[in-house]
C-alpha cells in the first residue's frame, strides 16, 4: 500500500520540481503584440540602407555612393565587397518576415487567437514580401519563414503566383477590417504605424492593395485593372495625416532616431558615402521644383551640382565630391520620420488610372496636381511656392501624348518616393519613365548589362545558394535559365 500511495504522489512531486525550478522573470511565452511592433519596424528597418542607399537609390539614378558600392552603380553584378543580396535577404527574411509569420501563427489559433490582429499582420506581411519579390522576383513565399515546422528549404514561387495570393491576402483582411471593432486591434502601445488607429489601417490595407495591382496592371490587365476599380471606389490614404510611417525621436532615448541621419555625420567627417545625382538635380532644377532647397544643398560656389551615375574609375576619381550636392539637414533630421505609403503615392497611382480609363471617370489632372501638393506639403514646402509651381510650371499640368502624360505622372512618382528609392526605381522599370537611357559615353561603365539600366537583383550567392540552391535554381530555369541582373521580373514587361 505504501508504495502504491507513492506512486500517486509521484505526479504532483514532478509537478512541484518543475515549478521550483522555473525562473519566475524569464519569458516562456512571448505574447504576439512584442512580436508584431518588432516586426512592423523591421519593415521600415531590415536593410534600409542596402535596398534604398545601395541597388535603389542608384538604379534610380537619384543618388551616387561612395567607393566601396559602385559596382552597383557601374551595373556591375557582384558587390566587390561581398554577398550584400545575402544581406538584403537575410536581413528581411530572419527579421520582419519572420516575426510576422510567427505573429500569423499565434492569432490563428490558441490562446492569442484574434481574426482582426491576424489581418493585420497579414497586410505587414504581404509589405514584405512585396518588398522582396519586387527587388528579386521569384523568392520564398507560401513556405517562407517556417523553420519552426520543419522547412528549412523553401520552395521558390513564381512572382505571378505571389502577386495573385498577396491581393487574395489584402482582400480578406480588409473584410475582416471593415467588421472590425476598436478593441479587437493592436493597441497603442503594440501598434508604431497607426497607434491603434483602426480606419488608418483600413486605408493602408486597400493602398497597399492598390499600389500591387498598379503594379502588375500592364503585364495582366484584364486581372488588375478590375482590381484596381475596386480599389478606387474604397477608402485609401488622402491626406499626409494619414501616411503610414514610422516616428524616429524618441526623447526617452536619443540613440533611437531617423538612420539617415547618419549621412549628416558621413558628410561632417568629409565621408562622402551618398551624393545626389546628376539626373536627380537636373530633373527639380529645370522644372523649378521648390522641394530642390529642401531635399540639396548648395555648394561652396552657391550652386546646386549633382554627380554622374556610372562613372568609370578615372573620372570618377577626377569629380570634386565635396563640390556635390548633399542631403540638406533638414531632409535627413534626426526627427524625420521614416515612409511606407504617403498621400502623394496614391493621388499619383490614381490620376495615372483616370489617364488610362481605368475606374470611375475623374480628371487626371486634377488628380495629378493634388498629388504633387501632397509631395510637397509632406516636406513642409511653403504654400505659396507650391501654389506658383502648379500655376506656372508646364510640367505641373499634364498635357500632350498619354505616353508624355504618363512620363510627367511617373516622374513626380520618383521624385515623390524619396528617400525610398527603390520604389522609385519600380517606378522606372513599370512605367519606363523617367527614361534611364543606355549607356554609351566612354566615361561611364556599361557593366553586365551593356549599358542597360538593371531589372532586378541576383539571388544570393553565399549561405542561401549553398543551403538551398536547388530552389534558387528552379526559379533560375523559370525567369530565363541564368541568374542576370537584365532580367526583367514578372510584371517588368
Amino acid at each position: 500500500m505504501m508504495v502504491f500511495a507513492l506512486l500517486l504522489l509521484a505526479p504532483s512531486c514532478d509537478d512541484r520540481w518543475a515549478e521550483m525550478n522555473t525562473d519566475p522573470n524569464q519569458i516562456v511565452d512571448l505574447p504576439d503584440g512584442y512580436l508584431f511592433n518588432s516586426a512592423v519596424r523591421g519593415t521600415f528597418l531590415d536593410a534600409l540602407s542596402r535596398i534604398q542607399a545601395d541597388f535603389g537609390g542608384q538604379y534610380a539614378h537619384m543618388v551616387t555612393s561612395d567607393v566601396f558600392n559602385r559596382e552597383i552603380d557601374k551595373y556591375n553584378d557582384i558587390h566587390s565587397q561581398g554577398d550584400v543580396q545575402e544581406d538584403i535577404f537575410r536581413s528581411v527574411y530572419n527579421g520582419a518576415v519572420r516575426n510576422i509569420r510567427e505573429v500569423l501563427t499565434l492569432t490563428k489559433e490558441g490562446k492569442y487567437k484574434n481574426d482582426v490582429r491576424h489581418a493585420q499582420a497579414t497586410v505587414i506581411d504581404v509589405v514584405n514580401i512585396a518588398k522582396v519579390t519586387d527587388l528579386f522576383g521569384d523568392v520564398p513565399f507560401v513556405q517562407a519563414a517556417q523553420g519552426k515546422s520543419g522547412t528549412y528549404t523553401p520552395a521558390y514561387d513564381a512572382q505571378k503566383d505571389i502577386y495573385s495570393g498577396m491581393i487574395a491576402m489584402l482582400t480578406e483582411s480588409l473584410t475582416i477590417l471593415n467588421n472590425a471593432t476598436p478593441n479587437q486591434s493592436y493597441p497603442q502601445k503594440f501598434d508604431p504605424l497607426f497607434y491603434g488607429d483602426l480606419s488608418a489601417w483600413k486605408r493602408f490595407t486597400n493602398s497597399m492593395k492598390l499600389r500591387l495591382a498598379m503594379r502588375a496592371r500592364f503585364k495582366d490587365p484584364a486581372t488588375y485593372n478590375p482590381i484596381i476599380a475596386e480599389c478606387l471606389t474604397a477608402p485609401l490614404i488622402e491626406t499626409n495625416e494619414s501616411n503610414a510611417k514610422l516616428e524616429t525621436w524618441d526623447n526617452a532615448n536619443p540613440t533611437l532616431y531617423n538612420p539617415w541621419y547618419n549621412k549628416i555625420i558621413d558628410y561632417n567627417a568629409n565621408r562622402f558615402t551618398i551624393l545626389w545625382s546628376d539626373m536627380f538635380i537636373s530633373t527639380l532644377q529645370t522644372s523649378n521644383d521648390p522641394r530642390l532647397s529642401f531635399f540639396a544643398t548648395k555648394n561652396k560656389n552657391g550652386v546646386y551640382l549633382g554627380m554622374p551615375n556610372g562613372l568609370l574609375d578615372i573620372p570618377y576619381s577626377q569629380w570634386s565630391k565635396v563640390n556635390t550636392s548633399r542631403f540638406t539637414d533638414e531632409f535627413v533630421a534626426r526627427d524625420q520620420p521614416l515612409y511606407l505609403m504617403t498621400a502623394s503615392e496614391i493621388w499619383l497611382l490614381r490620376a495615372e488610372a483616370a489617364l488610362f480609363s481605368i475606374g470611375q471617370p475623374a480628371d487626371a489632372n486634377t488628380l495629378y496636381q493634388t498629388g504633387i501638393r501632397m509631395a510637397m506639403e509632406q516636406w513642409n514646402i511653403p504654400a505659396g511656392q507650391i501654389s506658383q509651381y502648379l500655376s506656372t510650371e508646364p510640367t505641373a499640368t499634364l498635357a500632350g501624348s498619354m505616353d508624355n502624360q504618363l512620363n510627367q505622372i511617373s516622374t513626380q512618382l520618383w521624385i515623390a518616393f524619396a528617400p525610398n528609392f527603390a520604389e522609385s526605381w519600380h517606378t522606372i522599370k513599370r512605367t519606363g519613365y523617367p527614361i534611364i537611357p543606355q549607356r554609351t559615353d566612354p566615361n561611364y561603365s556599361k557593366g553586365v548589362t551593356d549599358g542597360f539600366l538593371p531589372r532586378r537583383l541576383k539571388y544570393p550567392f553565399t549561405v542561401e545558394k549553398i543551403t538551398n540552391g536547388a530552389n534558387i535554381q528552379i526559379a533560375i530555369d523559370r525567369m530565363g535559365g541564368t541568374d542576370k541582373i537584365d532580367t526583367p521580373v514578372w510584371w517588368d514587361n
